[in-house]
């Protein structure tokens, strides 16, 4: 019994209060139970909490109303029609009562030079920053002959990139016409009215259309005329403007001043070159006025007849009209609206400046957290250092540095104009005014040479009055300059920020591969990238260079599954979106520029029996599944009502973060194909591979198919093979079990054969698995060894959480079959009966490693041998001119054809300097063979003594070795003539498993370390990709006890009609080899660079 006591003892209050709560606690828990419908009604409200919590994870980029495309295509551009292409919906949208709101219009056709139809290599860079501006900017994006396929994907562009296809509105009579010509027709609306077309409408269209397809550059002529040409889909925005896809966008709503927004009609940012008065083509945007400032343009009768251009009379005299020539004189001789000509631009014109020694920085500042989700708004913030030598500053500044509002006040009050203005206004003078004073030689200047004369004395500023820091207005038709400053204390010491960079230049020579990071770096939470010439790096912080971060608890805590959402690569439910080139060539300029012929994505493919015809696009292949693990789901991205295909995987069949992907890729020609044999052999041995890694991981097999045989019979058949070797069945059988694992897929285009790196990388991005191990030449008859699938899986537990690892899997020809004495008692009926080539296991250890029955030179084994030209001594030069390293050359374009005898003396000379190495005593590929064999040996054997005493496995011998060959594969990419040699004709393909995870946080190996699409050929820089992964830090391991080999029986088999085959890289320029080479050695030496100056500030 509790007693009661007076309330004025404080101590006594104290435990008759702790005594109170004691006893309604024991009442409680003696009380009955609640029921059911009481724990009914607590799981629903549980249930409706994690809801809400839920949502308010999920951080959106804002998207804004659509009901400012206007009422004709307000539908479209909200996604109830197909031909409208737009991002992931938002929680919060932009009211389109907003008082600024911006949309850039940006017309694309695909380029005429024989390139694949779709989006420039650089487009996921322009979108992923585009994403920085949502809240005020939308970018509406036409587009023609892009077929579905190669359209970047939806869930990647954030909401406000639109995609507006226009081929939808042509009809089927018109449907090599793009849509684009009849809307730019309307610049002919009043002489439609006046009746004085000379060119009829029904004429003019095909005839633009046609111009159009043929020269797409001829799109920036009708800038000047968007406001007018796109009205129906500016209702409601307050202002419309143009720009390019070559440029990335920065914090754009922060640098955009009040007075732009509200006093200026027309405001056009460059880079300092100002003294010439044109508006930018990079970033104009005007008022959205209908009846002045939309149709300004007018002036311009290039545009305003545009009926008498096109017309027959003036056929032969046609030519480009830049549109910064007739349009700027037109807007400089208005006295009735204002302009403005602002220095805000980061530009790649100007090797010596800090946008080439440093890169642009773009960060995308603090990922959301669950409790600012909702609120979250994308960022994207560009800066570099102020000069060359500030490049220090860049390391040593966070990546959030415009976050802090106590340090960098002025940059977080948005109100601020972040230039100063300095002095007093001055007036500009121009040619025009010179001339007009009487200087008869003001008629001759010309300041710009892509714009006709004509309009070059109101263009340009007389020479030496307008300087970089000069800002330059119109206002009531008289010229101004002032001169303008950062604010100081709104940015960080010795940097720059400017709203966007153009890099003009560095789009020429971009490949696919170089960019894939800028993809996925918002999902993946990334603090951004650097952007270089030689693609995009990642951009590291103190939070992201490791791995390992420690909990309240002090225990590492370490995210395995990072790549799910960090690399373009696949998953379980979520196809790769990414292009692959499988066709490339010379683009002719500049040096190390190529152009993509043909393209690939999964996003194209589809279910079909191989035997069926496959639809060809020029440029384009043809992707066909016919076999996945499941038969009944959709690939995401296809709507309820469509025709069911088969599912991406069944993650129930595999683990996908421990599990490992036997990638295979297989080519078949149209000479393969006259031969039957040949060609079910060759399917028989992919069979085999997949047989012997089992069913408890996934298989995918990649089938590259010649679709250019006259005789469609053939191919025809060729089809039939496949599918009666993979083909899904009403009924599994057991020969079928061992494929119910795998995802087998035909691949066909018009090329006779296409690179092996893009089937390699195509097929290694379609992996749902964190391991892939790939690389392997089925056309040299290699078959895995039989504990390889299980090794591999082992090795993959273990470093679950020690990510950055590549395991080397050694390859050998033996001389015989199976040198087991009792492997004619073993034979199996099943492989008979499948006509599958059986594999032997590491039981054969001791016969690799005294080469008794083994060889690691396949090329001494090959069927078919090299031929075409030799490699070319190399001469030496200056160390000061630039190559790889500084002081090397790769060769000649012009090569000199060699007769069959020197060429055969040519290729042992190679071979033998080749195995010369002058930094190491043995090969990087013989050291790890060595190191696979000795730890092979206590894997196999338990013991290092095994059959061999010799055998060294001690932990600091292990160490050492790795060490050594982490060396031995980094002097590959330095300057020395005989280790490029060697690098480049080494004739084998590394058979590799990898890790998706690469060694720090945010480095994602698929993207980081793809193969180089355009190195085709069977000896072209095999191993740039195993001495790329060296340099950026990964753990170059061997798999012990697994190897692969070809036997004579499977080289037999696989054997082919012709005896000779080119094997040498198949540009046929040395220079653009040399520049594609030097690209590839220098990204990934830029971001090891980095990593270590980041990871020795945050040791510090």
């Amino acid at each position: 019994m509790i007693h009661s006591v007076p309330r004025s003892s404080g101590g006594n209050a104290m435990k008759h209060k702790f005594r109170h709560v004691v006893n309604n606690i024991l009442i409680n828990l003696t009380q009955p139970r609640p029921t059911r419908a009481v724990y009914a009604i607590i799981s629903i409200l549980s249930f409706g909490i994690l809801i809400l919590l839920f949502s308010a994870l999920g951080a959106h980029v804002p998207s804004p109303s659509h009901a400012n495309l206007g009422p004709d295509v307000a539908g479209m551009a909200d996604g109830r029609s197909s031909s409208f292409y737009s991002g992931k919906a938002s929680v919060s949208s932009v009211s389109n009562t907003h008082s600024h709101r911006m949309a850039i219009i940006i017309p694309y056709l695909p380029p005429s030079d024989g390139a694949s139809p779709t989006f420039p290599s650089y487009f996921d860079l322009f979108a992923m920053s585009a994403a920085g501006s949502a809240s005020h900017i939308d970018f509406l994006i036409f587009h023609c002959f892009i077929p579905p396929q190669l359209l970047p994907d939806v869930s990647t562009l954030p909401s406000n990139v639109k995609l507006i296809d226009l081929n939808s509105d042509i009809s089927s009579e018109q449907n090599n016409q793009c849509g684009l010509a009849k809307l730019f027709t309307r610049v002919t609306d009043q002489r439609q009215e006046q009746q004085l077309m000379e060119t009829p409408l029904d004429q003019l269209i095909p005839t633009l259309s046609s111009q159009i397809m043929d020269f797409p550059y001829i799109l920036v002529e009708y800038k000047p005329a968007f406001g007018h040409i796109f009205a129906d889909y500016l209702t409601d925005y307050s202002h419309w403007g143009y720009s390019d896809i070559d440029v990335v966008f920065g914090d754009m709503t922060r640098w955009i001043d009040t007075d732009e927004w509200n006093e200026y009609d027309i405001v056009t940012y460059g880079f300092g070159d100002q003294d010439k008065l044109y508006l930018r083509g990079q970033f104009t945007f005007h008022k959205n006025d209908p009846k002045v400032v939309n149709q300004l343009w007018r002036h311009c009768k290039y545009l305003s007849e545009m009926d008498i251009r096109y017309s027959k009379r003036y056929e032969s005299v046609r030519k480009f009209e830049s549109a910064e020539g007739c349009y700027s004189q037109a807007v400089i001789r208005r006295k009735d609206i204002k302009v403005k000509w602002a220095v805000k631009a980061f530009s790649d014109v100007g090797e010596g400046s800090p946008v080439y020694t440093q890169g642009m920085y773009l960060s995308l500042g603090s990922a959301p957290s669950w409790t600012s989700s909702r609120s979250y708004v994308p960022k994207s913030v560009l800066y570099t250092a102020a000069d060359v030598h500030s490049g220090k500053r860049l390391l040593d500044l966070s990546t959030n540095w415009f976050e802090d509002k106590t340090k960098y006040v002025l940059y977080n009050q948005k109100d601020v104009s972040l230039q100063q203005y300095e002095g007093a206004k001055s007036k500009v003078e121009t040619y025009r005014s010179l001339y007009e004073s009487g200087d008869e030689e003001a008629k001759d200047v010309k300041c710009m040479y892509w714009a006709p004369k004509d309009y070059q004395m109101d263009i340009c500023t007389v020479e030496g009055t307008v300087s970089s820091d000069d800002v330059v207005t119109l206002e009531n038709g008289v010229l101004y300059k002032q001169k303008f400053r950062l604010r100081n204390d709104a940015f960080p010491p010795g940097i720059n920020s400017f709203p966007f960079f153009h890099f003009q230049e560095w789009k020429r020579v971009y490949r696919s591969t170089q960019l894939l990071m800028s993809k996925h770096a918002r999902s993946a939470a990334s603090p951004g990238l650097i952007v270089t010439k030689e693609g995009s790096l990642p951009l590291f912080n103190t939070e992201s260079t490791s791995w390992r971060k420690r909990n309240k608890l002090g225990k590492p805590k370490i995210v395995s599954n990072d790549w799910m959402v960090s690399d373009t690569g696949s998953t379980s439910s979520r196809q790769s979106s990414n292009k692959f080139c499988l066709k490339s060539s010379l683009k002719g300029y500049p040096k190390g520029a190529t152009v993509c012929n043909v393209s690939a994505s999964w996003m194209g493919a589809r279910a079909s029996d191989s035997s069926s015809q496959s639809t060809l696009v020029e440029g384009l292949a043809a992707v066909n599944i016919i076999r996945s693990p499941a038969t009944t789901s959709k690939l995401r991205g296809k709507k309820k009502g469509d025709a069911t295909i088969p599912s991406w995987w069944d993650e129930k069949l595999f683990d996908a973060v421990n599990g490992v992907t036997l990638s295979l890729t297989l080519q078949i020609t149209s000479a393969d194909m006259k031969d039957e044999s040949v060609v079910k052999n060759l399917l028989s041995l992919a069979d085999s591979n997949i047989y012997t890694w089992g069913t408890h991981q996934p298989s995918l097999l990649l089938i590259y198919l010649d679709a250019s045989a006259e005789d469609g019979e053939l191919l025809a058949r060729t089809r039939e093979l496949v599918n009666e070797t993979f083909g899904t069945m009403d009924i599994e059988t057991p020969q079928t079990a061992h494929l119910k694992g795998s995802l087998v897929t035909i691949v066909e285009s018009e090329e006779p054969s296409v690179s092996r790196k893009a089937l390699m990388n195509m097929a290694a991005h379609a992996a749902p698995t964190r391991w892939i191990v790939t690389g392997l030449e089925l056309e040299r008859g290699l078959v895995l060894s039989k504990e390889t699938s299980l090794y591999a899986t082992r090795e993959a537990l273990v470093h679950t959480n020690m990510p950055g690892h590549a395991f080397v899997i050694p390859q050998f020809a033996s001389t015989r079959d199976d040198t087991r004495a009792n492997a004619k008692k073993e034979e199996d009926v099943f492989l008979t009966e499948r006509h599958l080539f059986s594999s032997v296991g590491a039981d054969l250890l001791p016969m690799i490693r005294e080469k008794q029955t083994m060889s690691s030179n396949l090329e001494d084994f090959d069927c078919m041998k090299c031929s075409g030209k030799k490699p070319v001594a190399l001469k030496e030069k200056d160390d000061d001119e630039p190559g790889v390293g500084g002081g090397e050359t790769f060769g000649d374009d012009e090569v000199e054809e060699t007769s069959p005898d020197e060429e055969e003396e040519g290729e042992d000379q190679q071979r033998r300097r080749l195995t010369e190495l002058s930094s190491f005593e043995k090969s990087a590929e013989q050291q790890l063979e060595d190191l696979w064999w000795n730890l092979s040996v206590v894997q196999v054997y338990g013991t290092a003594g095994g059959f061999n005493s010799k055998v060294k496995t001690s932990l600091s011998t292990v160490s050492k070795a790795e060490d050594h060959i982490e060396v031995a594969l980094l002097s590959l990419l330095d300057r020395s003539n005989d280790h490029e040699q060697y690098l480049r004709h080494f004739d084998k393909s590394p058979i590799l498993m990898i890790d998706r995870n690469g060694p720090r946080k945010g480095m994602m190996t698929l993207d980081l370390a793809a193969e180089v699409e355009e190195f085709r050929g069977k000896r072209c820089y095999n191993l740039l990709r195993l001495a790329q992964l060296a340099a950026l830090g990964y753990n170059i391991n061997v798999l012990q006890g697994v190897f692969a080999a070809s036997y004579p029986k499977t080289r037999t088999a696989v054997c082919k009609k012709e005896k000779t085959q080119r094997c040498d890289c198949e540009l046929e320029s040395e220079a653009t080899i040399k520049q594609l080479l030097i690209d590839e050695v220098k990204r990934p030496g830029k971001i090891a660079v980095l990593m270590n100056e980041f990871e020795s500030k945050v040791n510090q």
